[in-house]
């Protein structure tokens, strides 16, 4: 009788860890089998179509250099926060053969809301939750601006930095 008690007692055990069990229907004039049927949505993000910056080639700026790239942010959630940070630590192209640094800035724009970022999170963005490619279209911009004092007070080079944007599910 203890045996029993110990093999019905690890059967149970083993039965209550799986959640999920088909079963199959027995033989007669009508039978009736069952199946749980699972899915499991976890968080997920991406950022695509997006494109390098090039502000161009100038020996002097009149105004502020800005140029903007669109691009598609999906949320599994709808919901995201961005998170924009420089390779150089700071936000400012560099060029390994001179002395000088270009400060530059980014907006990042969703919907109506432009936001002025600078390596802080921009939380309560709205992205696209149907459609990883937001159905070939664009629903985030951000814009890079120099503005024309520190573009112009630069020694002459080739200035570069890497943007990364870290985009997260709210």
């Amino acid at each position: 009788m203890k045996l029993f008690r110990i093999a019905a007692l690890a059967t149970l055990t083993a039965m209550s860890g799986s959640a999920m069990a088909a079963t199959d229907g027995l033989l007669g004039a009508t039978s009736t089998g069952t199946a749980i049927i699972n899915i499991a949505k976890g968080n997920a993000v991406q950022i695509t179509n997006l494109d390098d910056i090039n502000l161009g080639a100038q020996g002097n700026l009149t105004a502020t250099a800005t140029q903007s790239d669109d691009v598609c942010v999906f949320s599994s959630t709808g919901g995201y926060n961005i998170t924009l940070t420089s390779a150089n630590g700071s936000f400012e192209l560099t060029d390994a053969s001179t002395t000088t640094n270009i400060p530059y800035t980014v907006d990042w724009i969703a919907g109506t809301t432009t936001t002025a970022v600078y390596n802080t999170a921009i939380t309560g963005l709205t992205g696209d939750s149907t459609a990883v490619d937001c159905n070939a279209g664009t629903n985030a911009t951000f814009a890079v601006s120099v503005a024309a004092p520190d573009f112009n007070a630069a020694d002459p080079g080739s200035y570069t930095d890497t943007l990364t944007m870290l985009v997260q599910p709210e």
